[in-house]
């Protein structure tokens, strides 16, 4: 080979390799996916993402409902994991971003909707014992956390002790599960350091995928529900195969 074209041979080869790391690299870009595939064990999905976002007129918080006005909103399955397990509780905190962490770890809840003088009056008509325990146990009515706390494992947790006093007239709020929490208990002001955090079963006695729903549960309930009441699109246990692949 002349010498004259070794330096042209050197620079094809500089541009090929990069173009060929180009098109072998996985493609960074800012802004929502065109399309999602979705693994899943009853055939993979693949959801048109772009077309759902021109549908919902660019509303991302239709289907991203934790994300308001966030232009560029998380994945589903950052939050919907396929299971909440150990190795899901070690690594979330790596790979998600500390804005999302307020939306399950809030700074805990307030009993402000419970009226003490109106459950005394209007529905023990004046007598305590309904709700406090007989005489052998207090001779008078007190505070339940007089007795009951937290941190003594010697009596029911305070969250224990009234949660099963308040069951024996309101076994309809624990049946609807999370959704009744807030006839009596309100969310506080979330907090303002990570460390502020707490697990989810220091308050809550139902397991996590029950508090936030898998991979799969979330999307089921999210598109049917969204496609029956638009009356559009695949809903029900017969269009499966409408969005999964055989």
């Amino acid at each position: 080979m002349q010498k004259r074209y070794l330096p042209i041979v050197i620079v094809t080869g500089i541009l090929f390799l990069a173009a060929l790391g180009g098109y072998l690299a996985p493609t960074g870009h800012e802004g929502p996916p065109v399309r999602v595939l979705l693994e899943n064990k009853g055939g993979k999905v693949i959801l048109n993402h772009a077309q759902h976002i021109e549908d919902q007129g660019g509303q991302c918080a239709d289907c991203h409902h934790t994300t308001g006005d966030d232009p560029n909103p998380p994945a589903c399955s950052t939050c919907h994991v396929a299971k909440f397990d150990k190795a899901f509780a070690a690594e979330h905190q790596k790979t998600m971003d500390e804005k999302l962490c307020a939306s399950c770890h809030h700074a805990g809840a307030t009993i402000n909707r419970f009226d003490h003088d109106e459950h005394a009056d209007d529905y023990a008509d004046g007598d305590c014992r309904s709700c406090h325990h007989s005489e052998d146990i207090e001779p008078e009515p007190q505070a339940c956390s007089d007795c009951h706390s937290n941190g003594d494992d010697s009596l029911p947790s305070l969250r224990d002790a009234a949660h099963a006093r308040c069951a024996d007239c309101h076994d309809d709020m624990f049946k609807e599960g999370t959704p009744g929490c807030t006839r009596c208990h309100e969310r506080k002001t979330e907090p303002t350091a990570k460390a502020e955090y707490r697990a989810c079963a220091d308050c809550h006695t139902v397991p996590t995928d029950q508090l936030i729903p898998t991979t799969m549960a979330a999307y089921h309930a999210q598109c049917m529900s969204c496609h029956e009441e638009n009356g559009s699109g695949p809903f029900g246990d017969d269009a499966c195969y409408q969005c999964h692949m055989k």
